[in-house]
């Protein structure tokens, strides 16, 4: 049993679909969304790992200007926030609201942390009308290092005031799992894709499902 919940949000409480939308209307093709989220990750996970602080925007309006290059198309003026503004549209997962009531039931604490926006989660959760489930929505610009760094989960512990062994990350990102597992944390992985792999040499998650609900079963029982 734990005491309290942190889950990760793009992709974990919600698919990408309207920024693959907004990515469409700009001109680019549909594929172009996958190798774009992943440069921003990556770009920010390694500004992490030297000890420098980047916004998600930046690296996604960068990024975007790439993939126009690579299509060898001219980028509209208005591209990066028209691109970004589909993040103000996003629909959770159906499995958000039974995991999230589920915890509240248990008297589990619940909470966000996200690579992107606090502002934007917050926007997703009243719209979805899960606002009243989630206890406290953060992101690593308050923490001022992104995940998977040591130093975001011992923020978030510190925040939660509850020892780290208590705590379970929930995500769809092995990576962000391993980073949790390493400062401390319990990992629960999410595999929507279920594909049933999981990467080699990162920690393996004390419990894996293929929905949000049965992993915070598991980690209530």
């Amino acid at each position: 049993m734990i005491d309290a919940a942190v889950f990760d949000v793009n992709e974990t409480l919600f698919p990408l679909d309207p920024v693959r939308s907004r990515m469409v209307d700009a001109g680019l093709e549909a594929h172009r969304l996958e190798p774009w989220f992943r440069a921003v990750l990556v770009d920010g996970i390694a500004a992490a790992a030297t000890g420098t602080l980047v916004t998600f925007a930046d690296l996604a309006r960068h990024h975007l200007d790439i993939e126009f290059d690579r299509a060898g198309l001219r980028a509209p003026a208005d591209a990066g926030d028209g691109v970004l503004e589909g993040f103000n549209h996003t629909v959770a997962h159906p499995d958000v609201r039974p995991a999230l009531e589920h915890l509240r039931a248990a008297g589990v604490r619940a909470v966000t942390f996200t690579n992107g926006s606090a502002t934007i989660t917050r926007s997703f959760l009243q719209r979805a009308g899960l606002d009243d489930l989630v206890d406290d929505v953060w992101d690593v610009q308050a923490a001022g290092r992104w995940k998977p760094a040591t130093a975001a989960y011992r923020w978030a512990v510190d925040r939660l005031d509850v020892p780290a062994d208590r705590i379970a990350m929930i995500a769809v990102h092995p990576w962000d799992i391993h980073g949790a597992m390493v400062a401390g944390l319990i990992g629960g992985f999410v595999d929507r894709e279920h594909s049933g792999r999981y990467p080699p040499g990162f920690r393996a998650p004390d419990h894996r499902a293929r929905t949000l609900t049965e992993v915070a079963a598991q980690l209530t029982t």
